[in-house]
């Protein structure tokens, strides 16, 4: 039986020094960028979600992991990727780019242990998600090309 894969919207949080903020999840040990679930009612149809719908779930999910101690100053769709998350779940992971001001924090302590800025040229090196492993060679692109703005 082919499961259909869940649809996921998370935030890649780029800072000035191409450093990419993720989030360590303790259970399955790997650095993880904001995000999660899209809910049924976020969307009118969850097998294939707006752009706006997909935005706003990944917003909600940056607030509720990194609370309202900050304030987005741009987003944009950055593309998504298929993977499989370490129990063996398929998922379709949609990612948007953010600049932040402010201070994020870890509001679910619970699931996530620390967050750190890592180099987005060595995040290979990192334990990362899967869908971040695949997300790797498009990430180094942009750096390299807004490194200088």
């Amino acid at each position: 039986m082919v499961q259909t894969p869940l649809t996921l919207s998370g935030c890649l949080i780029i800072n000035d020094k191409q450093e990419l903020l993720l989030l360590f999840r303790k259970d399955h040990r790997h650095y993880e960028t904001p995000g999660g679930k899209v809910k049924k009612e976020e969307c009118r149809d969850l097998s294939n979600p707006s752009r706006d719908e997909l935005m706003r779930a990944a917003l909600r999910e940056l607030s509720e992991e990194m609370g309202t101690g900050m304030h987005v100053e741009s987003i944009k769709y950055f593309g998504s990727v298929i993977a499989k998350t370490p129990d063996r779940r398929p998922i379709r992971a949609h990612k948007f780019i953010l600049k932040i001001a402010g201070t994020p924090k870890i509001m679910e302590p619970e699931t996530f242990s620390h967050m750190k800025y890592l180099p987005i040229a060595n995040l290979a090196k990192f334990q990362i998600s899967p869908d971040l492993k695949l997300l790797v060679p498009k990430l180094k692109k942009y750096a390299e090309r807004h490194q200088h703005l």
